[in-house]
């Protein structure tokens, strides 16, 4: 047997759901990125299920601030995506969509950068995890002072910064290009 177990053996429980409707994406749901090749920028988004196409794609900007004072007040978590789309007049216009809350997932140049972010501009139910180790568990960061990331067209930006000041970059073989 694998999985938690129940922990309650009698006959007076609820019906289990069927796992079918466990496994549903809720809510603002998940949004992937892969990006595949740099020069030129190539990458695959998805948000739930639905793929976006590149060419829709005209930024995908992702800002996390803790407050200088250390509590709650002032902390930004926003995950914005901004595309095109057309309108009634078959023209193509810009809407920006807000992600949060949801879970984020990014894979490029062999890094993976993980999101969970349970409610906009709000540090309670957010995390971030770097990398994937072998068992398929990866690093949760702790200690953070901001992240920022931002995709275009043609730029791939990915900025973690510690409490103590230090900025490293998450990507850091764009940083020598």
């Amino acid at each position: 047997m694998f999985g938690r177990p129940s922990g309650n053996n009698d006959h007076g429980t609820p019906k289990r759901p069927p796992a079918a409707e466990v496994a549903r994406i809720q809510g603002g749901g998940l949004a992937q990125l892969v990006v595949t090749s740099l020069s030129p920028m190539t990458f695959f988004l998805f948000l739930n299920d639905q793929a976006v196409p590149q060419i829709d794609v005209e930024s995908l900007s992702i800002s996390i601030e803790a407050p200088d004072e250390g509590g709650q007040e002032g902390a930004i978590a926003r995950a914005t995506l901004t595309r095109y789309v057309k309108t009634v007049s078959s023209s193509r216009s810009e809407q920006s969509t807000e992600l949060f809350p949801c879970m984020v997932q990014i894979v490029a140049l062999e890094r993976r950068i993980s999101l969970t972010c349970v409610e906009v501009d709000s540090l309670d139910g957010l995390w971030i995890s770097l990398g994937l180790k072998p068992d398929g568990s990866s690093a949760e960061v702790s200690g953070a002072k901001s992240l920022q990331i931002l995709l275009t067209s043609e730029i791939l930006t990915a900025k973690l910064t510690w409490m103590d000041g230090e900025t490293e970059d998450l990507l850091p073989e764009l940083a020598l290009a």
